[in-house]
């Protein structure tokens, strides 16, 4: 089967959380699943769905970076050096029907990948709870499905269940951001400097045998762009929906 793949691009954090809504919506509609690569164009907190504005100011680091509100649940993320990749497949893929069966796909194929640059990261298993409750940074909280090195966490996913269809995401910390100091990525861990393309490049090859799926260059259809406008204008860019709690 063939699966889209959007390559790699920088954009505002509000375009590129309105392109992931986007191509939830037309996943459910084309039945065609889509893979897509993506960066930031300028440092930003993005906040779990949940969280409440407010606590946004208890982080001091990322007190005067750019800020959205996530469609999915967690903590916040400080997007800064950093991969983030989004796949949107429809409901009637069996693998999208279990809690954890995509979230241990991506993982496991990422752990593969990060191997090829000389990288040794593992699976989480079982985190302890923190005795203070969630922190406020998603990359300080641990599931079991997480990737850690050295005890640190380097990549986490999320997931939103739409009409038809699910909308995975997840951030990889390359390395170390001015914005969030407390936590060092792959760069710091394993003294290995990765190339956000490099990676995509060599992830993105593990995909496609772990799915048994070939993907194929594209770009998003104007209705997904229409529609992604519309999304950031009323949700994503706006106030009241940033800081709606």
């Amino acid at each position: 089967m063939a699966v889209r793949l959007i390559e790699n691009a920088s954009h505002t954090g509000s375009w590129n959380m309105a392109v992931d809504e986007s191509l939830l919506e037309s996943t459910a509609d084309s039945g065609r699943p889509t893979l897509r690569f993506y960066q930031w164009s300028a440092p930003t907190l993005s906040l779990g769905y949940f969280q409440k504005y407010a606590d946004r100011w208890s982080h001091l680091e990322s007190s005067d970076a750019a800020c959205v509100r996530r469609a999915s649940g967690g903590g916040a993320i400080m997007h800064d050096v950093e991969l983030t990749y989004s796949y949107c497949v429809p409901t009637a893929d069996p693998r999208s029907t279990s809690v954890t069966g995509l979230f241990d796909i991506f993982h496991q194929s990422l752990i593969r990948a990060l191997a090829a640059f000389g990288v040794a990261a593992t699976i989480c298993g079982k985190p302890q709870k923190h005795p203070d409750g969630d922190p406020f940074l998603c990359f300080k909280r641990r599931s079991s499905v997480d990737l850690i090195i050295d005890g640190y966490k380097v990549c986490g996913s999320a997931q939103r269940r739409g009409r038809g269809a699910v909308l995975q995401h997840g951030s990889i910390l390359l390395g170390k951001s001015v914005k969030a100091p407390q936590l060092p990525g792959i760069a710091e861990l394993a003294s290995k400097q990765i190339e956000p393309n490099e990676l995509q490049k060599v992830w993105a090859s593990d995909l496609s045998d772990a799915l048994g799926l070939n993907f194929e260059v594209g770009e998003l259809t104007a209705a997904e762009i229409s529609l992604a406008a519309e999304t950031e204008k009323s949700r994503f860019a706006s106030p009241d929906w940033t800081e709606k709690k």
